[in-house]
């Protein structure tokens, strides 16, 4: 499947589309991870009907490398521009980590484009600075691919993919790259302000899902209650997962957004 590029706001926005006449599911993976995140997910979603889209992120992947801002209302912005230019109706909007504060911002500022949002390991709230400093030094010169590659290998801790190798090895060569770096840099540690008016506006309906071990959280099942409960939406654990409960058990996740799409069908 060939990358297609979209031009938007100076800079070019790389994703994939499956194509058919399915209903439309737009994926946007993490900060500092690619698109192909979804790579497990996304061809179970097509083989039951759908038609899926999976998108870098601004200075991440594919997508051109330098761009002015790297925020959640930049973010959001991408999404929006993505969807306009698909015409493709309402989406599912599937999103992780980073990605699901985006997303809500969308879906408030463009309930048209947006019917379902999937919540995945979200972190909806800005980090404090004892996290941001250290994480902003820690990405920064020649030896951020190294670290970055040994934190992403422990978010897999109960059943890591086959090709986790090959994965760390692209996420390695993107990070050796000081604008993508940046990007990435800015990405993770971008605020949240102004996203919790927002979550207030957003009338599509949310499944949030985390992985019951996620070391991003100090009770992974109750920071998704919480976000469940601010965005009026229902909760799914993957006992045992880590921060990527869909690439360490995809047939679950893909299970509960396939049934959450059918749930919530008008």
């Amino acid at each position: 499947m060939s990358t297609i590029h979209l031009d938007h706001n100076g800079g070019t926005l790389a994703f994939d589309d499956s194509g058919g006449a399915g209903p439309l599911v737009v994926m946007v993976p993490g900060a500092g991870d690619l698109r192909s995140e979804y790579r497990f997910v996304k061809p179970i979603l097509v083989e039951a009907g759908a038609r899926v889209v999976t998108a870098d992120l601004r200075g991440h992947g594919d997508s051109s490398p330098r761009w002015g801002s790297y925020g959640v209302a930049e973010s959001a912005g991408d999404l929006v521009a993505l969807l306009d230019h698909l015409n493709a109706g309402a989406a599912t909007v599937v999103a992780t980590s980073f990605a699901p504060a985006a997303a809500l911002w969308a879906a408030a500022d463009r309930p048209e484009l947006i019917d379902r949002v999937v919540l995945i390991s979200a972190h909806l709230e800005s980090a404090p600075a004892r996290q941001t400093v250290p994480l902003g030094l820690m990405l920064r010169g020649p030896l951020a691919a190294t670290m970055w590659a040994s934190q992403f290998r422990k978010w897999h801790p109960a059943a890591p993919p086959h090709d986790l190798d090959a994965h760390v090895d692209a996420l390695s060569a993107m990070m050796a790259d000081p604008q993508r770096r940046r990007a990435v840099r800015e990405t993770l540690i971008a605020r949240r302000d102004g996203l919790e008016e927002r979550i207030g506006r957003v009338q599509a309906p949310t499944l949030v899902v985390m992985g019951g071990a996620d070391s991003h959280f100090k009770d992974p099942a109750a920071e998704g209650a919480s976000i469940a409960e601010q965005t009026g939406g229902t909760l799914h654990v993957v006992p045992h997962a880590g921060h990527y409960p869909h690439v360490e058990f995809p047939d679950q996740v893909a299970a509960a957004i396939a049934g959450f799409r059918e749930g919530t069908r008008a």
